[in-house]
């Protein structure tokens, strides 16, 4: 029974089932009187060349099939492109139609057209493809462009190497001994079993050192490398393998059927789509009876479709969904027949084509089916259903094949949903939660980087969890991807500012340095080396603060922390640089009421200030800093600044005035150091004046 059917389907593939009338000639002012077919990348391009400038029309009818009518013209019905097909088109039929000519064939599903005729030439040139095919309806939820895109590729031209299920059938081992000596038979059959186990690099190596051989062994090594280079996925080689072995021992392809379809399938995918369907429909005869017979007339009707001869695959995957209800080509007609409507479901109907593909993944036996029917389903969840379910789905298929073939679309496809998920989600009350949702999906996020308020709000969730060592680490994952582009530096500034917190000054200055490297000329460069300097100077490292803020003293430049002048300033002071410590600290008090955070660090860069000058022999600008520095509320510094003072007055002459400074500090200061050395100066001060 099984061989009867397999050749009644057989024989309706291959029936001709229309015939065109001849009129009777007529006298025609234009012909046709040659024919070019050129297959290019994508398309294929029809040119028809006539005597005079031509007049015609393309009208599209049932079936997927093209007309071209040429008005009053004749020619030859060019009788040997009635069998051409290839990836676009097939079966091109010449007919008259009273006093016009007429050009009908079939292209292929999911093509369009265009004319590509040049205005003036004695010449139509017809371009057929995938290219020029109307953009289908997109119904979809907004914001899933990106899942969209492509499907209609991946859905009906993806096409892994196919597993036919034909049992491999290892050389018989007395072939060997006659081509091969003992150890040469020993290594041929360790990579046979290479092959056979799926080791297919080292597989390939072997019969790649067999094929180089001018002996004996050299075809059938040719045989297995092809058979090799297709598991592989290495198309043309394997199909340049196949031929050179096939010219020198064609009668090997009788015997070992499962070569015999690579060889076919490898034709297929090269774009001979004619020469393939010959081959396989050759093999689909000889295996009639077989039980995975079937599965290699699926694939025949795979190569139908791209022909263009819809009808006839329609025919075909629906026998064989009918007609073996135990074979996997049953599932493998049910996927195909399922994928014809999956570029027509929209976001009303999606669930029932959803559920028929998750029914056919939770049947199969065969791994890569089950991942394609289970993969289908997800997919028509992430295009038309709400966007948390689809999430979890594509994350829980992720998890079931983690190294399966759509690792790559699924990325894509859950990095658009964690983007909506993300934005139709409120956050702002679920801190905690919008943390467990980032580190869950932290691979993940580039769309969401798009999104000039994400990380801005994710570090507010973990300030406000107080959780600043779980937002270093997260944020130093996120550097790590290539995706990251321009939100870079924010990333590494916040990095810097957390481990500013933790106290972890060694942690921020390799995060500054970092930032300074990659991005020079960021707008916030200079600020982030006033943070450098910063963490220098906090370090003790006074060279290395000097160094990095040294700039600040130039003209025109103007620190953006004022405190960046006290790091800097201080930092000369300790490297003997009185004259621009001085410079530096003008600056600092000349800008540091506007951060009254760093109020504090006042009276020492008063007292830097007049000690500057005060080593430059200014006595007077030192002692108008002082005075100045002594007025500032709350100096703790007060009684050394009067006694510095006083010394320095002392020093002019004005004793009268010296003895006030140290007057103050005795009646007015706090400490008792201070008050000591203060009346030790007014004791020496009265020594003075009782000697003269």
């Amino acid at each position: 029974m099984l061989a009867k059917a397999m050749l009644l389907v057989l024989s309706a593939v291959f029936a001709v089932a229309a015939l065109f009338p001849a009129p009777a000639q007529a006298s025609i002012p234009n012909r046709v009187f040659r024919v070019d077919i050129r297959p290019k990348q994508g398309y294929t391009r029809i040119i028809l060349r006539l005597q005079e400038n031509p007049q015609f029309t393309v009208a599209s009818l049932p079936g997927n099939r093209l007309r071209l009518t040429l008005q009053d013209t004749d020619g030859p019905l060019f009788h040997k492109y009635r069998r051409y097909s290839d990836a676009s088109i097939g079966g091109l039929l010449f007919s008259r139609c009273g006093s016009n000519l007429q050009v009908t064939f079939r292209a292929a599903s999911g093509t369009g057209w265009r004319d590509a005729t040049v205005d003036g030439t004695c010449a139509i040139a017809l371009d057929v493809g995938t290219k020029f095919a109307p953009a289908p309806p997109r119904l979809y939820i907004a914001g899933r462009e990106r899942i969209w895109n492509g499907v209609e590729k991946l859905v009906r031209d993806f096409d892994p190497p196919l597993k036919t299920d034909i049992p491999f059938v290892p050389t018989d081992r007395q072939i060997l001994k006659n081509i091969l000596n003992d150890s040469d038979q020993q290594a041929f059959m360790a990579a046979e079993a290479a092959l056979y186990k799926g080791s297919l690099t080292e597989a390939e190596e072997a019969f790649t050192q067999f094929a180089s051989r001018l002996s004996a062994v050299r075809p059938l090594a040719l045989y297995r490398l092809g058979e090799t280079w297709y598991k592989l996925q290495k198309y043309p080689q394997a199909l340049a393998a196949f031929r050179e072995a096939e010219k020198i021992w064609p009668a090997f392809l009788t015997f070992n059927p499962s070569v015999t379809f690579y060889y076919g399938d490898s034709i297929a995918r090269s774009g001979d789509l004619a020469g393939a369907r010959v081959l396989l429909a050759r093999l689909i005869a000889r295996l009639a009876d077989k039980k995975y017979a079937p599965t290699l007339l699926v694939r025949l009707a795979d190569i139908l479709t791209r022909q263009g001869h819809d009808r006839e695959a329609l025919a075909i995957y629906r026998t064989v969904a009918d007609n073996f209800p135990d074979n996997k080509a049953n599932q493998m007609a049910q996927l195909r027949l399922a994928d014809r409507d999956f570029l027509r479901a929209t976001p009303w109907d999606y669930q029932r084509l959803s559920d028929l593909y998750l029914n056919i993944s939770r049947q199969n036996s065969d791994v890569d089916m089950r991942e394609e029917a289970l993969f289908k389903h997800v997919l028509l969840h992430a295009i038309h259903g709400d966007a948390s379910d689809a999430l979890q789905q594509v994350v829980s298929f992720q998890k079931r094949f983690p190294r399966g073939v759509y690792v790559t679309v699924c990325r894509t496809i859950r990095e658009v949903l964690v983007a909506q998920v993300y934005h139709e989600s409120n956050w702002r009350k679920d801190a905690p939660g919008l943390i467990r949702f980032v580190e869950e999906h932290q691979d993940y996020l580039a769309a969401c980087m798009d999104a000039p308020d994400f990380l801005p709000e994710v570090a507010k969730a973990y300030d406000e969890a107080a959780r600043p060592i779980e937002l270093i680490k997260f944020f130093s994952t996120l550097l790590d991807h290539q995706w990251v582009g321009t939100n870079g530096p924010y990333l590494y500034e916040e990095i810097a500012s957390n481990a500013d917190l933790l106290g972890d000054s060694a942690l921020a200055e390799k995060t500054l340095r970092a930032f300074l490297r990659k991005y020079p000329t960021h707008p916030r460069a200079r600020l982030m080396l006033e943070r450098l300097g910063g963490v220098y100077f906090m370090g003790g490292k006074y060279q290395e603060a000097r160094d990095t803020l040294l700039w600040l003293l130039n003209k025109k430049e103007r620190a953006q922390r004022s405190e960046s002048y006290y790091y800097l300033g201080r930092s000369l002071w300790e490297q003997k640089g009185a004259a621009q410590a001085g410079k530096a600290m003008d600056l600092y008090i000349a800008t540091a009421g506007r951060d009254a955070k760093d109020a504090h660090l006042l009276p020492d860069a008063y007292y830097v200030a007049a000690s500057a000058r005060l080593a430059a022999g200014d006595r007077k600008g030192a002692l108008r800093i002082l005075d100045a520095g002594i007025k500032l509320p709350d100096n703790e510094r007060n009684e050394e600044f009067l006694y510095k003072a006083g010394e320095i007055t002392a020093l002019e002459g004005k004793k009268q005035v010296a003895r006030a400074y140290f007057e103050q500090v005795v009646k007015k200061g706090k400490d008792d150091d201070w008050k000591r050395l203060a009346q030790q100066a007014i004791e020496s001060l009265d020594v003075g004046a009782a000697k003269r």
